[in-house]
């Protein structure tokens, strides 16, 4: 009698990171020199329901933590200044293994909401649930590696430099938000490759790596 081997919960987020490759950054946020790409969260979600579904998984924001609050002055495009208000975000995505409960694993990450309103709590959340699925599955963002063959002669030592900067981020909510407030970015999803190497060179040079 054939019996089904079941997948354990690792083996089930490799399938759902195989499954989703690669999404797009279609959305610019920002403007002037601040303005960058990013990949909406409508996108991201709908993926990665989809993909659990699938593989029969579940992800659950099981905690959130207001790390950061305060009021930030902007120069407004006419001149002048407005109000701001900035809201770092620490949340914890738990995901489980629907065929075996017992079996899950926590991510954390950190998003950063800026809004002249009250909003800028949701939006943080928003940003720490959105990456915290883009790093738990490893989804690519930008174009697919597949269609540009220059991208694979990029060296590994750059994801070695990108890896270390990011696992000691999810140990240092200071730092993280010095990190974040320093390039001006939402996320570690919206660092290039010499702001990693920049912040690998100052952990090193701290000899906290």
């Amino acid at each position: 009698m054939d019996t089904e081997i079941k997948k354990n919960l690792y083996e089930k987020i490799q399938l759902v990171s195989n499954e989703i490759k690669n999404i797009e950054k279609n959305m610019t946020v920002g403007k002037g020199n601040y303005a960058y790409k990013a990949v909406q969260d409508i996108d991201v979600t709908l993926e990665v329901k989809q993909a659990e579904a699938k593989y029969r998984l579940v992800s659950i924001p099981i905690k959130q933590e207001l790390v950061k609050s305060e009021i930030v002055r902007v120069v407004k495009d006419g001149g002048g200044e407005a109000i701001q208000y900035m809201d770092i975000v620490k949340m914890t995505l738990r995901i489980v293994n629907l065929d075996n409960t017992a079996e899950f694993v926590d991510v954390e990450s950190f998003g950063r909401g800026l809004d002249p309103g009250d909003k800028g709590f949701g939006k943080a959340s928003t940003y720490a649930r959105k990456y915290a699925l883009l790093n738990a599955y490893k989804i690519a963002t930008g174009e697919d590696p597949d269609d540009t063959k220059s991208k694979e002669q990029t060296p590994v030592t750059v994801d070695e430099v990108k890896d270390a900067v990011i696992n000691y981020m999810m140990t240092d909510s200071a730092f993280t938000q010095n990190i974040l407030s320093y390039f001006n970015v939402g996320s570690t999803d919206d660092m290039n490759a010499k702001q990693f190497q920049l912040a690998y060179n100052n952990l090193k040079k701290k000899g906290k790596l």
